[in-house]
């Protein structure tokens, strides 16, 4: 028998499964803004599509985060013959750009060619290939620590704002790569590392703010 779900507990259990702690990371991982979940909530409409598709893809038991109850038929995965190199992990480039500047419009993510890192560099440092991006960065409102055309490892699973991290981030259709600093009143500065560029704030309770922390930026490399 099918017992009603209660939204607060889904929602729970999803930030769970998710490692999200707060309902804009979980919002951000499902690929909608803050706001959006946050009518989601008022209104009681569960987001099933977006739960749906992000549980199959990372693998997690769907039938935990709907109803709590543990799937204890778990499909069996067969042995990849794949050959995975014990040494180095690739990680995916796509080509899309994050704008260390006024924002880049994003309009194709086409993968490229994958760059390797070391596995025990990677482990060193708490990161998961799983987890990883490469993307390119345009403009010159980052540097000296970023200049233009250098590429940037992004972690997206590390979507919590962290005072004084840099991350890309999706601001409506455009791509920014950008320092974020928390602020009372729930005021987030985006600032830029170049002094030509000055800071603003955003409000996260603004409902007409249309913003999403992709991941934050763990590396940088950059060609001589």
């Amino acid at each position: 028998m099918n017992r009603e779900l209660e939204f607060s507990e889904v929602l729970l259990r999803a930030k769970e499964c998710f490692g999200c702690e707060k309902d804009s990371e979980l919002a951000a991982v499902l690929g909608m803004s803050p706001q959006t979940l946050g009518n989601r909530k008022k209104s009681q409409s569960l987001p099933y599509e977006e739960i749906v598709d992000k549980a199959f893809e990372k693998g997690i038991d769907l039938q935990y985060i709907l109803t709590g109850k543990q799937n204890v038929y778990k499909p069996v995965k067969e042995k990849s013959t794949d050959y995975q190199n014990p040494i180095y992990a690739e990680i995916p480039h796509f080509n899309i750009s994050a704008a260390a500047g006024n924002g880049v419009i994003v309009e194709t993510e086409e993968q490229l060619q994958p760059l390797s890192f070391r596995r025990d560099w990677l482990v060193k440092r708490r990161l998961s290939p799983a987890n990883l991006v490469i993307v390119d960065v345009h403009g010159d409102s980052m540097e000296p620590y970023l200049k233009d055309d250098d590429l940037v490892l992004v972690d997206r699973s590390q979507i919590g704002i962290n005072s004084g991290k840099t991350y890309v981030l999706r601001m409506g259709d455009h791509l920014l790569v950008k320092n974020l600093q928390l602020l009372p009143h729930g005021l987030v500065q985006v600032a830029s590392f170049n002094a030509g560029f000055p800071p603003y704030q955003v409000d996260l309770a603004d409902e007409s703010l249309d913003m999403t922390v992709i991941g934050r930026v763990v590396a940088s490399m950059h060609e001589w």
